[in-house]
């Protein structure tokens, strides 16, 4: 399956059982900790009691060295542990998964729509601009948050997986 990209954090996504998961060091690394092992075994350990099997295991994975017993979350798994992580991509991080979670529980559709809107604002934006000349002060301003969200959504487009 091919890779997510998190504010250039590369996410390996893994198929099993039918359910989209994903390494919990990958996890932790997208949430900004240095130390992912520890955080992904600290965060884990502390709230254990709030996962669910279909939330999180212990597979053997292909790593390095060979075969690696690996901690994976399921993309609600990945959600909850941002949810008890406190740093300051969390948020960001977890608003990306529950924008996965739509993407592919409406087949792609969500993500390719939501892209669409953010691409006619900002052409509609840039016209407004180039017609007024009072507007191009104003566009200097927001061009950039809506560009942000353009290719925010553009790069939602390539959420279209096969589950």
């Amino acid at each position: 399956m091919q890779p997510m990209i998190f504010e250039g954090t590369e996410i390996e996504l893994i198929t099993r059982d039918g359910e989209v998961w994903a390494r919990g060091v990958q996890i932790a690394h997208a949430l900004g900790y240095k130390n992912t092992r520890r955080a992904v075994r600290d965060l884990y350990e502390r709230n254990a009691d709030e996962f669910t099997d279909s939330m999180t295991s212990v597979v053997e994975l292909p790593s390095g060295g060979g075969m690696q017993k690996t901690r994976i979350f399921s993309l609600r798994g990945a959600h909850l542990l941002a949810m008890f992580a406190r740093t300051k991509k969390a948020k960001a991080f977890r608003r990306w998964v529950l924008d996965i979670l739509d993407t592919i529980a409406k087949g792609g559709e969500y993500a390719k729509q939501q892209w669409e809107q953010a691409r006619k604002t900002l052409e509609d934006r840039r016209e407004q601009a180039s017609e007024e000349g009072r507007g191009l002060a104003a566009w200097r301003w927001c061009k950039q948050p809506l560009e942000r969200n353009e290719q925010y959504w553009r790069d939602r487009m390539q959420l279209q997986l096969p589950v």
